[in-house]
């Protein structure tokens, strides 16, 4: 059979796609990917697509793997895994598509559609709809969201996660899963929670044993469909919002949460900088300034109370101060163009 014609426009769309494609998967997931979990995303988001936006995504993976098949012979293998997925779900698309209600295209740009916070009230509607939605994800995805919403950790970061009581002190090892770009202290933090609440406890201790308990590969699928009841429940509870919570959007609540508590109260300069160390130091971050640029607005009353951890003073010491840095050059910058007295 003769080969399909791409005009040279068509190929450069294509590539400029599958790299879209594939940075969306590798934030998602929150780790470098291969071949085949960038299929399993889009066999996860081909389920909220348009078809035509399905054949576009498809053919843009299909020419990307076949091209780094052609280019990196040693991942040949995977390739023609990948490839052969990407025919099945082909394949099993159903005839009488044409006669469903079309969706909306999920956009590229994730973040465009995530909201950066998520309210009480918001939180206990998904809480109570979830059984509603039947699905034997449900009870994972509530205990997902009643530990993570105290914990704020990223959410790939539960499985190798580590809990130990300490008389009436429960402490989180967590790993870091930023370590390996440089965009994190060190290669795990911790969390103390002091004189914390049995029901806070027995929700982080479930869910951590949960995760611990099958493999990393079996809790990224499991994380999967856990987004994925999510977004269903989300687009039917807010149909008509254009920000509408996501799995990350617990971790954005906790920063906030945090910043509140930590550099809310400062009274100083000095206090707010360490109290910007702490947090960064709780999240999980490299320097003090990432939650101010990218992590929940602190502003507002703060909500429901929640228990809040305090940070290992030696993992403290290891954040960068660049909040600190910037402050101590402008104070030169101003100094250096005050006219000297005469």
């Amino acid at each position: 059979m003769q080969e399909p014609t791409r005009t040279a426009k068509t190929e450069r769309r294509y590539s400029e796609r599958f790299g879209q494609l594939w940075r969306r998967a590798s934030k998602e997931l929150d780790r470098s990917i291969g071949v085949v979990d960038l299929v399993r995303r889009f066999l996860v988001w081909s389920e909220d697509l348009r078809s035509t936006s399905v054949r576009q995504y498809r053919a843009a993976i299909q020419f990307g793997l076949e091209r780094l098949a052609r280019r990196e012979p040693h991942l040949r293998t995977e390739v023609v895994e990948a490839l052969a997925m990407l025919d099945q779900s082909r394949q099993q698309e159903p005839a009488a598509a044409q006669a469903r209600k079309p969706k909306t295209a999920a956009p590229l740009r994730t973040s465009a559609s995530k909201a950066k916070a998520i309210s009480d009230a918001d939180f206990d509607r998904i809480i109570t709809a979830a059984p509603l939605y039947r699905s034997q994800y449900t009870d994972d995805l509530k205990a997902f969201m009643s530990a993570n919403i105290l914990a704020g950790l990223r959410p790939i970061e539960w499985h190798g996660t580590m809990i130990k009581i300490v008389g009436d002190t429960l402490i989180m090892t967590v790993p870091n899963a930023k370590h390996t770009n440089d965009r994190a202290h060190g290669a795990s933090r911790t969390l103390i929670f002091e004189e914390i609440d049995p029901v806070s406890r027995e929700h982080l201790f479930a869910w951590t044993d949960r995760v611990n308990r099958m493999s990393l590969d079996a809790y990224e699928r499991l994380l999967m469909r856990i987004e994925e009841r999510l977004r269903v429940i989300t687009n039917a509870l807010f149909p008509r919002r254009k920000l509408r919570p996501t799995a990350y959007s617990l971790r954005h609540a906790v920063s906030a949460r945090l910043k509140r508590h930590y550099i809310g109260n400062a009274k100083t300069p000095e206090e707010r900088d360490l109290g910007a160390t702490i947090v960064a130091a709780l999240m999980g971050h490299a320097a003090d300034d990432t939650a101010s640029h990218h992590y929940g607005n602190a502003s507002g009353n703060g909500g429901r109370s929640y228990p809040i951890p305090k940070a290992d003073p030696a993992e403290v010491a290891r954040i960068r101060p660049k909040l600190a840095d910037s402050r101590r050059k402008v104070h030169d910058m101003i100094a250096r163009k005050r006219p000297k007295p005469r």
